[in-house]
């Protein structure tokens, strides 16, 4: 049996950042104590694990609530038993006062405020070894780079902050354009950080080696965040034609160089293991994962998944959030079908759950099914409300893959210790495949989505005589069932340009059509938020469709 390592990055600035709940109604603040702390390598390096120990709620508030449920690879329950964040946001009801997007703000932030911190103070510290000075310096830029790109998909138009500042002076600085953030700090971040070492190469204060079970960003995360800036920019609302290319020079960097393949799962089973909370599968798949551990540092977003509040005790015993977050029922379409060799294995009992068995005190669940009829004009019967289960470690999912999970080792319901991947090949090798098709080289496209649907045991595709628009249909879908529930949806349907007809699609497919009303212009943003519009009024403007 594989066995579970409680480790993460500790927060050692613990002592002397203030907690992130004080950047709450204010800018990023530099009031760190960092004078007496940033003086030796030993130091430095837990400066730089602090950086990666701000990203907890990355996986709950930007990839879990502010990306897939307003995707459509969820539905939120319009009409919840209360006021909900969740559907509010799902349903695009969500003004600036929710206090999620401040939380995300402020999250984002204090990786920019820690990371500025590093960055002015790492050249004046003594190291043994310069090796080791460079890459701290780089893993700064790489998430400062990276917290910044986050920001302005989310928020767009946001103050740059790129050195410690005196409060006076953070409350002077007005936002600036996403394009230049981009092309100003995001880019140049991240080029910065090619300078990385491989995995293997990374170091730890010590000098150790093979530390790829903290997983840290190295030089193969850099070039893939690279990529999908310029996959960004390539889109919608930049449409910028240069940066196509950009992408694919750079697509092509990640997916030729000799490390890529070290990332693709081979088999189904390989794939399954990535998402188990496994000492030996941390970040084996991963070309960059945000790290959870439990014994207070696990993944609270998946608390949030699970529209149950109890499992039996043969399955879990920890509580879940019962929101009416469901799977989207045309994607639940998709796990329905039969394929020769039965059904996508990324479906159900691994990625989506339609039911479980009553035991003890706790009833049954399970999903109600309507007759739907799709855009191809065929009919089937499709669950409704059927729930992410990707992430979630229940004992009838380890037990099917062989391995263990000690429960007692979570302090809380919120404290799973599954990783949240940021950045896997497929995500890379499916950008690719898109600009390829866009080319006109379809067979070329095609043969990655095979790739991809042979090892989850699904028919293959047509790879000859296929149409660009098909292809990219194809493609789409692709990511659509590969990334569920990783935070990408969304950020694809913006940078497609369809984020609005999808949505009123699927308002439409759920009966709720007055929802449309909702899609203001320059919804394909989040507001900022109120408690940021409110330190210096008149400061920041407002976003498109949030305006009074």
């Amino acid at each position: 049996m594989l066995k579970i390592k409680n480790i993460l990055w500790i927060g050692a600035l613990a002592l002397t950042i203030s907690s992130c709940d004080d950047f709450l109604n204010t800018p990023p603040v530099d009031r760190l104590t960092s004078d007496g702390f940033y003086q030796t390598q030993s130091q430095s390096e837990q400066g730089i694990l602090g950086v990666y120990a701000d990203l907890r709620q990355a996986a709950n508030c930007e990839y879990w609530f502010m990306s897939e449920c307003r995707s459509d690879i969820a539905w939120v329950e319009p009409n919840p038993d209360a006021y909900r964040e969740y559907s509010e946001i799902g349903t695009f009801r969500a003004a600036d006062n929710v206090e999620m997007f401040d939380n995300t703000w402020n999250m984002w932030y204090k990786v920019i405020y820690d990371a500025n911190v590093a960055i002015s103070k790492i050249p004046g510290c003594t190291y043994d070894s310069e090796d080791i000075r460079e890459q701290h310096l780089n893993e700064a830029y790489f998430l400062r780079g990276w917290a910044y790109f986050e920001l302005v998909r989310l928020f767009g138009y946001v103050p740059v902050v790129d050195r410690p500042m005196s409060p006076a002076e953070i409350k002077s600085v007005k936002q600036s354009a996403p394009l230049d953030i981009i092309n100003n700090v995001v880019i140049p971040d991240l080029k910065k950080a090619e300078g990385l070492p491989y995995k293997e190469d990374m170091q730890d204060a010590k000098g150790k080696k093979n530390i790829e079970e903290q997983g840290r960003a190295d030089r193969m995360a850099a070039k893939a965040m690279l990529a999908r800036v310029y996959m960004t920019l390539a889109g919608f609302p930049y449409n910028d034609a240069n940066a196509k290319s950009l992408a694919k020079t750079q697509l092509e960097s990640v997916l030729n160089d000799s490390h890529a393949e070290e990332y693709w799962a081979p088999t189904l089973e390989e794939w399954r293991m990535q998402w188990m909370p496994s000492t030996d599968y941390y970040n084996k798949y991963s070309v960059f994962a945000i790290q959870y551990r439990s014994g207070g540092t696990g993944n609270p977003a998946i608390f949030n998944m699970i529209p149950t509040k109890n499992f039996p005790a043969s399955w879990t015993k920890w509580v879940c959030s019962a929101n009416s977050i469901y799977v989207e029922k045309t994607l639940m379409h998709e796990f329905d079908r039969e394929y020769a060799n039965g059904k996508d294995g990324r479906g159900y009992t691994f990625g989506v759950l339609e039911a479980h068995p009553a035991d003890g005190g706790v009833n049954a669940y399970q999903s109600p099914q309507e007759e739907m009829t799709f855009d191809d004009g065929t009919t089937a019967t499709v669950y409704t409300k059927a729930m992410f289960y990707k992430f979630l470690p229940t004992k009838p999912k380890l037990q099917m893959m062989n391995t263990s999970y000690d429960e007692n080792a979570m302090k809380n319901y919120d404290d799973w210790g599954v990783n949240l991947p940021i950045i896997r090949i497929e995500d890379m090798q499916l950008m690719y495949a898109e600009l390829l098709a866009s080319e006109g080289k379809t067979e070329d496209a095609m043969k990655i989505v095979n790739r991809i649907r042979k090892r989850a045991n699904c028919d293959l595709r047509p790879e000859t005589g296929v149409s660009v628009d098909d292809a990219m249909k194809y493609i789409k879908l692709e990511r659509k069932i590969e990334l569920m529930g990783e935070g990408i949806r969304w950020f694809d349907q913006v940078r497609y340009g369809t984020w609005k007809s999808d949505t009123e699609a699927k308002f439409d497919r759920y009966n709720y059509p007055e929802l449309k009303s909702n899609l203001r212009e320059g919804c394909y943003l989040y507001p900022i938020p109120r408690n940021q519009m409110n330190v210096t009024p008149g400061l920041y403007e407002q976003n498109e469709g949030y305006k009074n």
